[in-house]
């Protein structure tokens, strides 16, 4: 969601209260030559209208979330889904004015019912009246389905919008709304939203009213070691002080932190000993864990909220450090933290097996390919974790694809024999697009990946040195009061759609 408000600039559209405006407020309307003024030259109203035309009612269901979304984020957004105005005499010239005068942009659902204008007569109209116009980007087609028909050749414009997953599409609309400047109220219009997205209809479709387990991507760290040490380090008795001196003399895991005079770490001197040479290392302090969270260590002049990003940081490198044991690979990501993810042939058939409470164990598949412009491309499933010590106290696993071309044997050159431990990634939205996965197979595949992280155990123990992390090997699970029945978001679509037409007649 695109939480900012572009706020419409009103101050072009009033007269500025000086002396000269006060003086000649007498004479409103007229030249300082006192002859009348010219209508052509009065400010223009700000057009901040975005028009949404579709099939009635077939695309309803797109476009009504289309339309709730976009005012729900500011708009000013017109959209006729009830057809109730389609029996009045001037409700064509109604529609044309408002795509003539308020319009800022045209929004057209593009689909395989609104490419048929024989069909469609209303739509054909709409688009029509955008076209005369030859408004530069005006008219924005949003793909809502695989198009089996050809694009009207009314859309003669080079923005096209893949909505088929309507929450990116959503995402890339409001881009090209906010690139162009489009405004927003200074309020949300609560009432137009009512009016359009049949809500009550999708609540009786979907919704039960018994209780239901909703399974969260965050898994619990069940527990922390229970000291941290505050190390001094020396080098012939001088002390090592500072993140770049003491990196260049520690070994990277146990992991530390550096703050003021001090190593920072889970790991006791005995731990770093038997890893180093020439170095001299004893506990300067060893707080009980949970008190360094709470109280930091004045003594060490260590303010809470710090303690609490060093163990955080602490936790996540130990996560890492387990990750990179079980032999997963590292795709650097714009956030500097790695997403992590499963080579090819690392597991069986490319799949590992879960079972969800209550059902029957299932094979998950967590490396494949998918077919993009003729292409062959290979996607692994990959966890980007976030360690929150604060809200959840468990480790956030993000799940992620993570897309690669396959290399052929011939460019491999002399490492024949090497299997693909680094395939060649790529970074292409598009081919993500592809996948098209749902909540469903999103969560399959994270508790697939779990299942085989902690080798089917309840808990996942990670050492750092001496002391031990342990983590729980199920994500934490909440209750609601309310479910959701167990059906595709086609079937939902097409029951609603339903509903739709029995309400509303063709336009």
């Amino acid at each position: 969601m695109v939480s900012h408000m572009n706020q419409a600039v009103v101050a072009r559209t009033r007269s500025s209260p000086d002396k000269k405006a006060r003086a000649g407020a007498g004479t409103a309307g007229r030249t300082d030559a006192g002859a009348p003024a010219d209508p052509k030259d009065a400010p223009k109203p700000e057009r901040r209208l975005v028009f949404i035309s579709h099939a009635n009612p077939e695309d309803n269901p797109a476009a009504a979330w289309f339309a709730t979304q976009l005012t729900l984020l500011g708009y000013d957004v017109w959209c006729d889904l009830k057809n109730t105005h389609g029996g009045e005499s001037d409700f064509w010239l109604k529609v044309q004015q408002k795509i003539e005068n308020d319009a800022v942009k045209f929004v057209y659902i593009l689909s395989n019912t609104s490419c048929d204008f024989e069909k469609k007569k209303g739509i054909y109209k709409e688009l029509q009246a955008a076209d005369n116009l030859k408004r530069d980007n005006f008219i924005i087609p949003v793909t809502i389905e695989k198009l089996t028909r050809t694009r009207p050749i009314l859309l003669n414009t080079s923005i096209y919008i893949d909505g088929e997953n309507w929450a990116v599409g959503l995402r890339d609309l409001v881009e090209r709304l906010n690139e162009d400047g489009v405004p927003k109220r200074a309020d949300i219009d609560y009432e137009k939203v009512g009016s359009w997205w049949p809500a009550a209809s999708v609540e009786r479709i979907v919704r039960t009213d018994t209780a239901d387990e909703l399974v969260s991507n965050v898994v619990s760290i069940k527990a922390l070691p229970p000291k941290i040490h505050l190390l001094r380090v020396f080098s012939e008795g001088n002390p090592l002080t500072g993140h770049e001196r003491l990196r260049g003399a520690l070994p990277n895991s146990p992991a530390f932190s550096a703050h003021g005079d001090y190593a920072i770490t889970f790991a006791a001197p005995s731990d770093l000993s038997p890893l180093i040479t020439g170095l001299d290392i004893v506990t300067a302090h060893a707080p009980i864990t949970s008190d360094f969270l709470a109280s930091g260590h004045p003594e060490s002049d260590i303010a809470p909220d710090t303690a609490r990003n060093i163990v955080t940081y602490l936790v996540g490198q130990a996560w890492d450090g387990f990750l990179a044991s079980k032999n997963l690979s590292a795709k650097t990501s714009p956030r500097r933290r790695p997403i992590w993810y499963l080579r090819d042939a690392q597991l069986p058939k490319n799949r590992a097996s879960v079972s969800e409470a209550g059902k029957r164990a299932v094979s998950i598949q967590l490396v494949g390919t998918v077919q993009h412009f003729r292409k062959t491309y290979r996607w692994h499933f990959g966890i980007y974790p976030t360690v929150d010590l604060r809200v959840n106290n468990g480790i956030i696993l993000s799940p992620k694809a993570v897309i690669s071309l396959p290399r052929k044997r011939s460019e491999l050159g002399a490492a024949l024999d090497e299997t693909e431990a680094t395939p060649y990634l790529v970074d292409d939205k598009k081919v993500l697009k592809a996948l098209n996965w749902w909540n469903k197979e999103w969560r399959q595949k994270l508790l697939a990946m779990l299942s085989w992280l902690s080798d089917g155990q309840p808990e996942i123990v990670i050492p750092v040195g001496h002391q031990q992390i342990v983590v729980a090997s199920e994500p934490q699970t909440h209750t609601a009061s309310k479910s959701f029945a167990d059906m595709t978001d086609d079937d939902v679509v097409n029951k609603t759609m339903e509903a739709l037409r029995e309400r509303a007649p063709s336009s």
